[in-house]
């Protein structure tokens, strides 16, 4: 656990150990299954693409006729999934502080906004996957998946100085994983008494979800169908 904290501290362009409280490692792995939790907003969003598009279902068919622009039926479809997820995420949070007692800082307005942008980007990953892929509902399920504890196995899930060694090995990979991201979100929030590092972060996930809507509606923009 020392040489974790050594690897930890050494990267001072990453972090600044400007705190003094005792590191606890055990709290990193719990803020990465919140980023996890995060990421399976996709899956909604997998149902939300399954039940607009003309050729998945019958009410795809209809939504695909409506007098009705694109980007506002994709919209209001992911504010109802972020909406779903958020709430589950909230329950989630409210069971690991008040029963399991993990420390989030005492803030958890701060708390609730960096998981609110965490769903957001889980959500617009999911919506992604399901409007680029022709393939049915079972791989893109899969394919979901695996993106995702991917994302939290690099973010320390499953050892926390696998998030060391990444960003250690290959910066780039930690700045544009989105669990990454939430995950230190967390750490900001509980070990320095400075926003700027919780709100770069806040910065990156809406980045992130921008580059997912916008890339999901030029694949939903090019759709035709011949027949419905």
């Amino acid at each position: 656990m020392n040489v974790v904290k050594e690897i930890f501290l050494s990267e001072n362009k990453y972090f600044d150990d400007s705190s003094s409280k005792n590191m606890n490692m055990m709290e990193i792995e719990f803020y990465t299954l919140i980023g996890m939790a995060c990421l399976y907003g996709g899956f909604l969003a997998l149902i939300v693409v399954n039940e607009t598009e003309a050729n998945l279902s019958a009410k795809g068919a209809r939504i695909s006729i409506a007098p009705v622009h694109k980007l506002k039926v994709l919209l209001i479809s992911l504010l109802v999934a972020l909406t779903i997820q958020f709430i589950e995420t909230s329950i989630l949070i409210a069971y690991l502080y008040f029963i399991l007692g993990v420390n989030f800082g005492g803030n958890l307005g701060y708390v609730c906004l960096l998981s609110l942008f965490g769903c957001l980007a889980g959500t617009s990953l999911g919506l992604l996957v399901g409007v680029s892929s022709k393939k049915s509902d079972g791989i893109k399920t899969g394919i979901l998946l695996a993106i995702t504890m991917v994302c939290s196995f690099l973010s320390g899930m499953m050892g926390v100085s696998m998030k060391y060694i990444v960003q250690k090995n290959a910066p780039i990979i930690a700045k544009i994983n989105p669990v990454n991201m939430i995950t230190d979100g967390f750490y900001s929030l509980y070990y320095y008494n400075t926003m700027d590092r919780f709100y770069s972060n806040i910065i990156g996930l809406t980045l992130f979800s921008t580059v997912m809507i916008v890339i999901s509606y030029i694949f939903i923009r090019r759709k035709r169908y011949d027949s419905i």
